[in-house]
C-alpha cells in the first residue's frame, strides 16, 4: 500500500510543471515589480522585470508589467500594445482594464477611460487600482462624494498606492477642508517623493492652516522634483510665486510668476497675478500688460472674475495718470455684478 502511494506521488511530482501555471515561480518578483511601479520606481521595476522575462517568457503578467512600464516612461502606443495582449489573455483581471482606463485617462480619452474604469470594478469591487481610477473619474464627473467613497475604500486596501492617496487629497482639496486634503497629500509624497503634483498641493493646504515654512518647503520640493511626465505639475511656479509674493519677497515672486506665464500663457489667473505683483513693484506698464492680457482671455472656471480684472485695472491707470481709462473700470467694477453662487461649478 505504501508503496502504491510513494508511485502516485512520484507521478504527481513528474507531472507538476505540466499543470504549474507559466508564472508559477516568479509570483513573488513580480509582486515587487508591481510595487516599485506603484511608487513610480520605473527604472527599479524595468531592472527587476528582465530576468522574470528570461526565465518565464509565457507568463502573461510580463504583459502587464511591460505595459505599465511603457505607460510610466510616456509610450503611450506601445502601452497600449502590451493592455490589449494582457486583457485578451486575462480577460477576468481587473488589473488589465484599470491600468488600460489610466492609460486612456493620462491621454484625456474619457470616454474610454470612464468605460473602463467601469469593468474593472464590476470584475472586482476590491481592486485598489480599480477603486482609485473609478473614484478619480467619479469626481471628475461632478460625483465628489461616490468618488471619495470608492478612494477611500482603495486607500483601506492598498494604504501604500500613492495615487489613490492623491486623488483623495484632491477631493478634500476641492472641498476646501485643509486638515484632510494634508493628511492624504503627506502620505502621498512620503510613498513618492517623485510626485510634483503632491507636494504642490501640499503647499497649497499648508497655507491656509498658517504652516508658512512648511508649505514653502513642499514648494520648494515640487520643484526639485518637477519633470515632464506623469507626475508634472505646471502650475508649481505660479503656486510658489504667489506664495513668495505674499510673504513681500517680491524679486523672487517675479521670478516664478514670469516662468508661470511662459508655462500656461493661456490661463487668465498666471497674468492676473502677476499684474498684480509688477503694480506692487511699481512696474506699471508691465502691470498694464498683464492685466490687459489676463481681460483678453476666458476663464470658464472664473478662478478670477472680471470685477478684480476691473478693479486692478482702475488702479493701474490711476497710477498711470490715466484718469479717463481709471473712471472707464471704476464705473465698470461698480455696475459688474458679481457671479452667481455656483456659477462656477
Amino acid at each position: 500500500m505504501r508503496a502504491a502511494v510513494l508511485c502516485i506521488l512520484f507521478a504527481f511530482a513528474a507531472a507538476w510543471p505540466a499543470f504549474a501555471g507559466p508564472c508559477s515561480g516568479a509570483e513573488e518578483q513580480l509582486a515587487k515589480v508591481s510595487t516599485k511601479l506603484t511608487l513610480g520606481d520605473v527604472s527599479g521595476a524595468e531592472t527587476m522585470l528582465g530576468p522574470v522575462v528570461a526565465s518565464h517568457p509565457e507568463c502573461p503578467e510580463i504583459l502587464l508589467a511591460q505595459g505599465r512600464i511603457e505607460a510610466a516612461k510616456g509610450n503611450a502606443q506601445a502601452a497600449a500594445n502590451f493592455y490589449v495582449q494582457y486583457t485578451d489573455l486575462e480577460t477576468q483581471d481587473s488589473r488589465g482594464f484599470a491600468y488600460f482606463g489610466r492609460l486612456f485617462l493620462d491621454q484625456r480619452d474619457y470616454p474610454k477611460a470612464d468605460a473602463l474604469s467601469t469593468a474593472a470594478v464590476d470584475k472586482n469591487p476590491d481592486d485598489p487600482a480599480a477603486l482609485a481610477l473609478r473614484g478619480q473619474i467619479l469626481a471628475m464627473k461632478g460625483q465628489p462624494q461616490e468618488g471619495k467613497k470608492l478612494l477611500e475604500k482603495a486607500c483601506q486596501v492598498d494604504p501604500n498606492d500613492p495615487e489613490a492617496q492623491y486623488q483623495l487629497g484632491k477631493i478634500y482639496d476641492s472641498e476646501k477642508n485643509s486638515v484632510a486634503a494634508v493628511k492624504y497629500f503627506r502620505k502621498a509624497t512620503a510613498l513618492n517623493s517623485g510626485d510634483a503634483r503632491a507636494w504642490d498641493y501640499l503647499g497649497l493646504n499648508l497655507e491656509p492652516l498658517g504652516e508658512l515654512d512648511s508649505a514653502e518647503q513642499a514648494y520648494r520640493k515640487a520643484q526639485s522634483v518637477n519633470q515632464h511626465g506623469r507626475f508634472y505639475d505646471g502650475f508649481v511656479d505660479y503656486n510658489y510665486g504667489r506664495f513668495l509674493a505674499k510673504r513681500n519677497q517680491l524679486p523672487a515672486a517675479k521670478q516664478h510668476l514670469d516662468r508661470a506665464t511662459e508655462l500656461a500663457p493661456q490661463v487668465r489667473a498666471v497674468w492676473y497675478e502677476r499684474a498684480k505683483l509688477n503694480l506692487r513693484m511699481k512696474n506699471y506698464q508691465q502691470s498694464r500688460t498683464d492685466a490687459e492680457k489676463a481681460v483678453s482671455l476666458e476663464d470658464p472656471a472664473h478662478v478670477i472674475i472680471d470685477l478684480q480684472l476691473y478693479s486692478l485695472l482702475e488702479q493701474i491707470y490711476a497710477r498711470l495718470g490715466e484718469a479717463e481709462l481709471a473712471r472707464k473700470y471704476a464705473a465698470l467694477t461698480r455696475d459688474t455684478p458679481p457671479p452667481v453662487r455656483g456659477e462656477n461649478r
